[in-house]
């Protein structure tokens, strides 16, 4: 069967992830939409329509179904859907154009292709939410949906005009018999829609800034000009100091807020320490008036919600957002807010990960290390030898994948003892030189390297000799030292700061990198390497395939990936060299 299921997000409740089918025989969307959704939902993806009907079940929530397949059609598997009486929603997501004959069919929605990233995750997000609405209700939906894609018509293109008239008489039946019910349904959808809104517009505000202090304040600002909200300001929470602080702000009185610690603090401590979003029903009046200036101090009752800013396993602060009357609309909307506090995470990461990249100085952190929570520790203790990391790079789905260098151990046993440990996902012998065996691990906790990477810090140095070691990692010159050593130590209280250093930083200009790459790369190796970037070879979905792009070289496909390969190799090579711990001179001065 074609099917596939994407691995779902890690939660408490693996069963609560709301499970999503992609129906398409164009493999190359099905795959896009499963990689648009993948982060939130348990995806599944059926190329044809015998595929989709083999994969629906009773633990469908959402169904994205292309109409025109063969052999088994769309509307065939719509019309099965309804016979097994599976309780699922279901967007028809096809590039037919609607007429009057889906005005009977039993879908609850209507996507006409080309679909965006947008269009796919907002209706997703409203199906879910339909889905908990009274049945009647529910169809007064589906029915104003089917009426406002028909309507996006020509009325003279329609096969018989006479049932969209008769479609919309009945929609605004169904709307006069339960016009309370769907009023107050139709403000949850709106709320849900403002939320992504905001979301997408801090996203793109994200992408824009440079540094973490520019994201903090674009958040803010982006938050205090949406109507909903009266304003916002991202704390720090220092845990020595079990202090808060804020960092940036919007609307507020941050410094008022600032000073008022004992109000504030258990706020923002819960959030930050437990990283789960807390909705505050109700602030107490004393919050209340040092948040707002008091010739602005709203009349009403002020709500507020405490989003945790993470990335990984790292918290950032936490960003509070206050909105007039009651707490519901912060309720509904937790999942999305949750999401909103990991891309800010994501934002400062980044930022934070390009500085240090970037930066002629950074800070060294050395750390002994021999703590057994940690797997380098604990499995040399074990089986004695040294294990040395000689590189890594994160996964998107919050592993690290890691060469490790043994030496000293048997390999075979190392292999197996790491197969089965439970931070572990992967394990493989890369290569074996005499005594040393490479080892790449895709790992996922129980590991001080996911700490370290978690905080967007580069490790320099990991090497453990028979359960005992040290850490070397370089992060931006500005970045918060106390939180990365908390970070680290709450997790393996058996590792200690040795001591802290300033680097010099050897940065290459883009025109020296350009020029060294060039006298690696041969004409031909340079052409193929520009043809397949301006052909959109490298994009995703392709907009070329190999032979396409070997086509217009007037060279075979073989020929076009011997050179691509070998010209992507020394542009890989080039990267690592200079990027590299290692390259140019780097002058430490002990503080």
């Amino acid at each position: 069967m074609s099917t596939k299921r994407s691995p779902s997000p890690e939660s408490e409740d693996q069963s609560a992830t709301p499970v999503v089918l992609v129906v398409d025989d164009d493999e190359d969307l099905a795959d896009t939409c499963e990689y648009w959704l993948r982060d939130d939902y348990d995806v599944r993806v059926a190329y044809g329509g015998q595929e989709a009907l083999d994969a629906a079940d009773e633990t469908v929530d959402v169904v994205l179904l292309d109409r025109r397949m063969p052999t088994v059609s769309g509307d065939d598997v719509l019309e099965s859907i309804e016979e097994r009486g599976l309780d699922c929603r279901i967007a028809m997501m096809t590039a037919v154009e609607p007429d009057t004959d889906i005005v009977d069919m039993q879908f609850d929605d209507y996507l006409v292709k080309p679909v965006t990233k947008t269009d796919v995750r907002e209706t997703v997000e409203e199906l879910l939410v339909r889905s908990n609405f009274e049945d009647e209700v529910q169809r007064f939906f589906a029915l104003e949906s089917t009426e406002t894609v028909l309507e996006s018509r020509d009325a003279d293109e329609l096969r018989d005009p006479k049932t969209l008239e008769s479609l919309r008489a009945h929609v605004e039946s169904l709307r006069d018999e339960r016009a309370d019910e769907i009023a107050l349904r139709q403000r949850q959808l709106d709320h849900l829609h403002h939320v992504n809104d905001l979301l997408r517009q801090v996203d793109r505000a994200i992408v824009d800034a440079t540094t973490r202090e520019e994201i903090e304040e674009t958040v803010c600002l982006s938050v205090a000009d949406e109507e909903s909200y009266r304003g916002a300001w991202i704390a720090r929470y220092n845990r020595a100091m079990d202090d808060v602080s804020s960092r940036a702000a919007a609307g507020v009185d941050a410094a008022r807020l600032s000073d008022l610690s004992e109000t504030v603090r258990p706020l923002v401590r819960d959030a930050v320490e437990s990283k789960t979003v807390r909705v505050v029903e109700r602030i107490t009046d004393e919050h209340r008036e040092a948040a707002f200036p008091s010739e602005h101090a709203p009349e009403t009752p002020v709500a507020a919600i405490v989003v945790p800013v993470l990335y990984r396993d790292t918290t950032y602060g936490a960003l509070v957002v206050y909105a007039d009357g009651p707490s519901e609309f912060f309720e509904e909307h937790v999942e999305v807010f949750e999401q909103l506090g990991r891309s800010i995470g994501n934002g400062i990461n980044a930022a934070e990960s390009k500085r240090l990249l970037y930066g002629d100085t950074a800070v060294e952190l050395e750390f002994e290390h021999d703590d057994d929570d940690d797997l380098f520790v604990e499995l040399t203790r074990r089986l004695g030898g040294t294990l040395t990391l000689k590189g890594f790079a994160p996964e998107s789905n919050d592993s690290v994948a890691c060469y490790v260098a043994a030496d000293g151990v048997d390999s075979e046993s190392l292999l197996e003892e790491a197969t089965k440990h439970p931070a572990v996902e992967r394990a493989r012998i890369v290569t074996q030189n005499g005594s040393e065996t490479l080892f790449e691990w895709e790992i996922t906790d129980s590991a001080v390297l996911v700490t370290f990477v978690s905080f967007g810090a580069d490790v320099n140095t990991l090497s453990v000799t028979d359960g005992h070691g040290t850490v070397v990692a370089t992060v931006a010159p500005d970045a918060d030292l106390r939180a990365l050593i908390d970070a680290v130590q709450r997790s393996f209280s058996e590792i200690s700061v040795v001591a802290k250093r300033e680097v010099e930083r050897s940065v290459q200009s883009t025109d020296a990198f350009r020029h060294e790459l060039e006298n690696k790369l041969t004409d031909r190796q340079r052409d193929v390497l520009e043809t397949a970037f301006v052909s959109g070879y490298f994009e995703w979905p392709r907009g070329s395939t190999a032979e396409e792009v070997a086509a217009s070289l007037d060279i075979s496909a073989p020929t076009f990936h011997e050179h691509l390969r070998s010209g992507e190799r020394k542009l890989i090579e080039t990267f690592f060299d200079e990027t590299s711990p290692d390259a140019g001179d780097e002058r430490a001065r002990s503080d």
